[in-house]
This record gives C-alpha cells, structure tokens and sequence, in this order.
C-alpha cells in the first residue's frame, strides 16, 4: 500500500513538470517596417513677386516664385492652387485701398494653369518648378501709395 501511494504521489508530481521541447534545428524571424507616406512643398518667391513699380503696366510670364514638390507615394501625388482674392486657380491683385482689381494668369512648370490642379503626378519625386504670371495693361487704374495691390497663391501638395 505504501509502494502504491508512492507510485501515485511519484506520477502527479511529474505530471505537473514540464517537459523540454525538442530543440529544432534552426528557426526564422520576420522582421518587418514601413516608411510612412511623406509630401511637402516649398513655395519660394522670387524677386519678382514683391514691390512690383507698376501694376497697371502689364506683364508677361514675370517669374515670381519656385515651388519645390516632394513626395514619396508610390501613387504619385497632386498640387493644387487658390487665390485668395479670386477664390480660384487664377490670381487676382486687388488694391485694398481703392478695391480695384486686375486679373492674372498664372504658369506652372511652363503650363497655363487651367484649373485648381496645376500638376498631377504618377509617381514620387522631387523636383522643382517656376510660377510665372501674366496680365494686361490697365492704364486706367487708380494709383496708390506704397504697393497697395495683392493677391495671395496658396499651393497644397497632395498624396494620391
């Protein structure tokens, strides 16, 4: 009878050990990551942009800015462009003293700007591009002091 609850209390007590499993002979490990998506751009004006003598004279292609896009999507990415004054992908300079305007065209990269996406690409890049505008004499415009006449152009970068 001693034997016997010894047999029993011996097979319990191994019950509750582990066992090792058996070593293999190799293993893997996946380690993986990602690089997040990522789009700036950077509007640098040119010195055409500001302190302009006379708006009433008109002017063609006058470079007033580089644009700087930078993006990693795969899928590429988009630019649009707004005018505050205009409310659109065309610029308008309005005098806030006398609020006479005048209308202007912009380029980008060489294109007439046509709509509010000025450029749509299929793949990540960086690179940079000239902003140039375009408008008619106006002769009649009411003068003013200092450079009363403004627009603002807000470019924004978008990942596809």
């Amino acid at each position: 009878m001693r034997n016997l609850l010894w047999l029993v209390f011996a097979g319990t007590v191994l019950s509750l050990v582990p066992m090792t499993a058996a070593a293999a002979t190799s293993g893997a490990l996946t380690i993986n990551g990602k690089v997040p998506i990522s789009c700036a751009i950077v509007v640098t004006p040119s010195a055409g942009a500001s302190n302009i003598a006379d708006i009433s004279a008109g002017n063609t292609n006058l470079l007033v800015a580089t644009v700087t896009e930078n993006c990693n999507d795969p899928s590429g990415y988009s630019v649009s462009l707004a005018g505050a004054n205009s409310g659109s992908y065309t610029g308008l300079f309005k005098d806030s003293v006398s609020a006479a305007t005048v209308a202007f065209n912009v380029t980008y990269a060489g294109a007439a700007v046509s709509a509010a996406t000025v450029t749509n690409v299929a793949a990540p890049a960086n690179t940079t591009k000239n902003v140039q505008i375009t408008y008619a004499a106006t002769p009649n415009l009411t003068g003013s002091v200092g450079y009363t006449y403004a627009e603002t152009l807000t470019f924004t970068i978008t990942a596809k």
